[in-house]
């Protein structure tokens, strides 16, 4: 059950305790080295590929799908590469939260493009730093921040604990952190020149969506980044995070140049095909246990 905008003394009761106690191991394995935590991150994944078949037949579903020029072991392979993405992520969003810059700051290896945020910045203007759902989305934002100041956008979660966590920890390293479901408040910061830090790749199949091709299948997708950079007077600036190593390069490309145009959906086509870019660069990155094409025709888990 949702508790609404919860403190910490509402979270405290004993259904939370394995959950804090989980929440707690994970602060103190990220005093590791972060190699340690890039290897016991793997072993986790691997372990969630076998515990959570469900899942697991999700990513496998998709990656069958956009994967076609892989044969059967590739892309088995691809899943639970994936898988191992996803346990390390466990403590990728540990350190976005509460690591220190002295343990966060190294694995930062490579910022490109920051010049193209800071004009934008320079001339009062609103910017969508446009991200997509990889795995190392969380610790992306942390390690940009010394860097730019910005606010992040965030789904609330069912789990009041989860909400708290993903409330604070966002909150803690940005500006604000604003639920995606107020436009109204992006809107306003948009217009005031604030830069907002946002994914909208996700499937979504109500008022204000498309179907898009995506790896060459019709994919459910909100169109509302087009729309926001209209009534926010926004430059739109692609912003993409990957793991390389035991690094994480960023890279912010020039802002999207006749955008929004008048085509919300040919806008949001244009999202999806740089997301598709990068995802071939590292696939293993992108979160495939998404139901991604759920609610296209012909299309099912």
């Amino acid at each position: 059950m949702r508790i609404e905008n919860p403190t910490l003394r509402d979270l405290l009761g004993p259904r939370f305790w394995l959950l804090w106690l989980g929440v707690g191991l994970l602060r103190l394995l990220i005093m590791l080295p972060f190699s340690a935590q890039l290897a016991l991150g793997r072993m986790i994944g691997r372990l969630m590929y076998k515990v959570a078949p469900k899942r697991a037949a999700v990513a496998r579903t998709n990656i069958r799908h956009c994967f076609r020029e892989l044969d059967s072991e590739a892309q088995e392979r691809l899943v639970v590469e994936h898988f191992e993405s996803l346990g390390i992520t466990l403590f990728e969003t540990a350190l976005s939260w509460w690591g220190s810059e002295r343990k966060l700051q190294p694995l930062l290896t490579k910022l490109e493009g920051l010049e193209h945020l800071q004009a934008v910045q320079a001339d009062n203007q609103g910017a969508i730093l446009l991200c997509a759902h990889f795995t190392g989305l969380e610790i992306g934002a942390k390690l940009l921040l010394p860097h730019a100041r910005f606010a992040v956008v965030y789904r609330r979660m069912n789990n009041p604990v989860q909400e708290y966590l993903t409330a604070r920890g966002r909150g803690g390293h940005s500006d604000e952190a604003i639920p995606k479901d107020n436009i109204k408040r992006m809107v306003q910061l948009l217009r005031k020149g604030t830069s907002i830090w946002f994914a909208a790749d996700q499937s979504y199949r109500r008022k204000h969506s498309a179907l898009v091709n995506f790896f060459g299948q019709l994919a459910p997708t909100a169109t509302v980044v087009s729309t926001l950079a209209r009534t926010g007077k926004a430059k739109v600036l692609p912003f993409m995070v990957a793991r390389k190593g035991s690094g994480y390069e960023l890279k912010i490309l020039p802002p999207l140049e006749e955008y929004p145009s008048k085509d919300p959906v040919a806008d949001t086509q244009r999202y999806m095909d740089l997301i598709e870019l990068q995802v071939r660069q590292t696939p293993a990155q992108y979160l495939w246990v998404h139901k991604r094409f759920k609610g296209a025709p012909g299309f099912e888990y």
